[in-house]
């Protein structure tokens, strides 16, 4: 496959050049024989809802999958990314960066690609949306946030695998596009459905109401409408975790020769995460069709969520151990049996006078507990959009979008740190699964010893906006091969700013003796789930409790000065226009050919390397693309496309610093970065051998120019976390633009039993690999060298069952996904382990109209590795708990 996609070129040339060049002779029965577009189709039931999926898919004229809101309603979907994971090719995370499992799915990754090459549009448009976490605000991503995204909100999920000119750019892997429910689509002149469900954590052992509800009304004749949807959704959130906070090498003199130059980790933590989230908002459409010709759509959405978030981490301290006591540079060496794997030290202790005279004092830091408040965490997202359509005659229909979206996350984001003195010393093993097994000694009793209480901090904000207006015209063709010609053209205005305020702490703070009796308590006795091994066996670690560190921000916190390094402002408007043809003749052949153009200008105010203020970043894409599909029978579809497609850099690859003042690393921007060009190939064939059935194999392989991979670099910072914040050297990861190569297969099966029974199950192989070698990057050439796409899981599958009759239904899902590179820090990269989610939804329909609803998320609540480097490495291991929901569902 060419880089600069030659064949479609070609293609395009011959299919444009004339229509009967594939046209058979006889006359073509353009309304009976060509593919269908997608239409809307409300449907009740498991078997119903599948089977409108699969006519709609067999029917399109590009690669798609289809899902439907009944597909939804029988799942224990909360939000759409739920909803999307058991769709072939489709991958979902739940985190951003390298923190771990949040426990709700919030990207949507496609195709083995990382999120930020997937394009979601809702009802053709872009939805701006945030992070409430620190390190993904200031990662400041394009992927949208589905945790804003309710299932309630979904008519139909339309996922385009291949890329047409039509389609808004953006998805470099693939484009999302999420439909509502449309007032005018209902067959009831009045519908209506309100559900009202408890959801419980089985790790928080808490209990929150939710609710939601939808109202559509229409007149008679269908020419006004209106439909109004509401919801309320709460969720407790505890996570058990155990972490190794800071990763770094014993000296080439270290005391003990053998463990001279390893990785040690300084900081090993037990782990407690407890969040509460709480998503409101609604969604409104009016529908109005003065005439059989014009019809005008005028629709708006707000959704915010409140996620204030506390995470204790108790810390087992071997600094000292390392860079001496008082951080005096002379290591000690250990006093306890000490092992290796590779070159990892897995086990270490440190005896008491390890410790000892630390700060002027007899005493011993060996423990030090950090909680990172964030008690008014949040994000949101809205729009406003109004669509025209106009058939201006029988042969030209001009259709009309014009909108604004904004959306943000913010967060406080304050460390509040004490250190014990027990001088018993401390020490670490990790466990077969990568648990940090935590000694130390007396570690269940907080002693203060002079070291005082510790802040750093500050308060984030992102916002992101868009304005666009697009217009599209479609002419029908008096030609017996090419059917109808569509262009249209687009523009957007969009923005982004990141705003980071530093922490000043007041007179006071840091005096310990503040901190009552009361505050000092331990870790509940069941606060590690059902890890197999307790971090610290004999006793339950002190806690300092949340409330008193959020009244010690509120008393001392202020957060005033600007923290320039982080902050940006980036100015994106983009340019696009397209045409297309749609063709087909009554040999079974159909599809479309087209070539969408694009243009992107930036303007970028930030901390850019060298000091410049700002920096203009512009640059143009051509995206032809063709698609075939091909009726080899009744029941048999063949397919195959040839497309390119693109992807932005995300905003915080272009402008955003994201550094670790401690460890003296972190995340740097880089201005100059351009698009990422994907030129794909697809093939399938997919037999609809009975109703409700099917099955489909393809393949999929992507060249591609821009492939975002990380160079290393060491660049100069001010250090906020000091005195007077000197310029010093950070290791930090730089994105640049490289090349890699995706190929991959996937196979669906989906299959009506028979009696109410079916079953359904898909496969993707994924070979995604970096193609050009960086000599400071982490694909460099050599033995050690970590070459796969950032995101790629090699293997992805979904399996499940459902039973259903006239009164109940139930189904029975699992997804899994193999191991995958996170992201990359300091030069470092780090992995996420294979994980799979196991998930229930039982409906029984007492009466008619009455739905009692029980769910389940994450039955096999399994242990979520982050590591670094390579699997000896631990950043963290985490359980992110069952979820359980219970409810009554009414319909009008």
């Amino acid at each position: 496959m060419h880089a600069r996609l030659t064949p479609t070129a070609a293609a395009i040339a011959l299919l444009m050049a004339h229509g009967s060049l594939l046209a058979q002779s006889a006359p073509a029965k353009k309304a009976e024989d060509k593919a269908e577009k997608l239409e809307a189709v409300i449907v009740t039931g498991i078997r119903a809802s599948l089977q409108a999926s699969i006519t709609q898919k067999k029917k399109a004229e590009s690669l798609v999958e289809v899902i439907t809101a009944e597909d939804v309603g029988k799942m224990p979907d909360k939000n759409v990314a739920d909803s999307l994971q058991r769709v072939p090719g489709l991958s979902t995370t739940s985190a951003g960066s390298a923190e771990g499992s949040f426990g709700e799915n919030e990207h949507v990754q496609m195709r083995g690609l990382h999120s930020q090459y997937t394009q979601t549009l809702l009802n053709g448009h872009l939805v701006s949306t945030g992070d409430w976490y620190g390190p993904n605000i200031a990662a400041s991503g394009r992927s949208v946030t589905f945790t804003l995204l309710p299932s309630d909100l979904i008519g139909r999920v339309v996922v385009n695998k291949s890329s047409q000119a039509d389609l808004v750019e953006g998805g470099a892997a693939g484009t999302i596009n999420i439909e509502t429910r449309h007032p005018l689509d209902f067959k009831e002149s009045l519908y209506g459905v309100a559900s009202l469900e408890v959801a419980r954590s089985a790790a928080a052992k808490k209990n929150d109401p939710s609710a939601t509800a939808l109202l559509a009304w229409h007149n008679a004749d269908k020419t006004f409408g209106i439909l109004g949807q509401v919801f309320s959704q709460g969720r407790h959130l505890q996570r058990a975790g155990s972490e190794g906070v800071w990763w770094d090498k014993t000296g080439a003199t270290y005391p003990v020769a053998s463990l001279a130059g390893k990785n040690i980790s300084l900081l090993s933590g037990a782990v407690l995460f407890e969040q509460e989230r709480e998503r409101k908002g609604g969604y409104l459409e009016v529908d109005f069709r003065p005439s059989k010709d014009v019809s005008l759509n005028l629709s708006a959405f707000a959704s915010k969520m409140d996620a204030k978030n506390f995470n204790t981490n108790y810390m087992a301290d071997l600094i000292n151990v390392v860079y001496g006591p008082g951080w005096n540079g002379k290591a000690v060496a250990p006093t306890g049996p000490t092992s290796l794997s590779g070159d990892t030290i897995t086990s270490i202790f440190a005896g008491a006078n390890a410790f000892a005279g630390v700060g002027g004092s007899a005493g011993a830091w060996s423990v030090v507990e950090d909680v990172a408040a964030r008690p008014d965490a949040k994000t949101d997202s809205k729009f406003l959009n109004l669509d025209g359509k106009w058939r201006v005659s029988d042969s030209l229909t001009l259709t009309t979008k014009l909108g604004s979206t904004s959306g943000g996350g913010s967060t406080t984001d304050v460390g509040f740190e004490v250190l014990s003195a027990w001088n018993q010393g401390a020490g670490y093993t990790l466990s077969p699964e990568g648990i940090f097994v935590l000694d130390v000694p007396g570690g269940d009793k907080f002693k203060p010893a002079g070291g005082g209480i510790g802040g750093w901090g500050g308060r984030s904000s992102s916002k992101d906006s868009e304005r666009y207006g697009q217009v599209d015209a479609e002419m029908s063709l008096d030609d017996d091969f090419f059917h109808t010609l569509k262009f249209g053209a687009r523009l957007a205005k969009h923005r982004r700013e990141l705003t980071r305020l530093g922490m000043t702490l007041k007179a006071g703070a840091d005096n310990e003796a503040q901190i009552p009796a009361s505050a000092i308590g331990n870790y509940p006795a069941n606060w590690y789930g059902s890890l197999p091994v307790n971090p610290t066996p004999g006793f339950l670690p002190f806690k300092i409790s949340k409330e008193y560190v959020a009244q010690w921000v509120a008393q001392y916190a202020t957060f005033t000065n600007h923290a320039t390094q982080a902050e940006f402002d980036i100015q994106e408007d983009t340019s696009a226009g397209y045409v297309m043809s749609s063709f087909g003749d009554n040999s079974g052949l159909a599809g479309n050919v087209g070539l969408r153009a694009v243009r992107t200008d930036a303007t970028i105010k930030a901390y850019l390397p060298g000091g410049k203020p700002s920096f203009d970043n512009a640059y143009t894409d051509l995206l032809p693309s063709l698609n075939l599909r091909k009726a080899l029978g009744t029941d048999l579809v063949a397919r195959f496309a040839l497309h390119r497609s693109m992807a932005r850099p995300d905003f915080g690859q272009l402008a955003g610093n994201d550094l670790r003042d401690i460890q003296h690393e972190g995340v740097a921007g880089n201005p100059m970065l351009k698009s990422i060009k994907a030129n794909n190939i697809d093939g399938a064939l997919e037999w609809y051998f009975a109703p409700k059935s099917a099955l489909t194999v393809g393949a999929f392989a992507s060249n591609l120019d821009g492939a975002i991979t990380y160079s290393k670099e060491t660049r100069l910072y001010a250090n906020a976390s000091k005195p007077g914040s000197p310029v010093e050297a950070y290791k930090v990861s730089t994105p640049v633009n490289g090349k890699g190569r995706m190929t991959g297969l996937e196979l669906q099966a989906q299959v009506a039993l028979g009696s109410g029974f079916g079953i359904d199950a898909n496969y993707t192989r994924s070979n995604g690999r970096q193609t050009q070698r960086l000599a400071d990057s982490t694909c460099n050439g050599t033995a050690t060298e970590e070459c796969s796409l950032y995101g790629t899981s090699k293997d992805v599958y979904n399996a499940g069952a459902y039973y259903e009759n006239d009164w109940m239904s139930a189904r029975l899902a699992y997804s899994h996904r193999s191991a995958y590179k996170l992201g990359n820090r300091g030069g470092a990269d780090y992995f996420q382990s294979a994980n799979g989610q196991l998930n229930f939804a039982l409906n029984v329909n007492p009466m008619k109209n009455l739905t009692v609803t029980f769910e389940a998320q994450n039955l096999a609540d399994p242990l979520l590795t982050v590591y670094k480097t390579d699997l000896t490495q631990i950043a963290g291991v985490y359980k992110a708990g069952k979820m359980y929901f219970a409810g009554l569902r009414y319909k009008l």
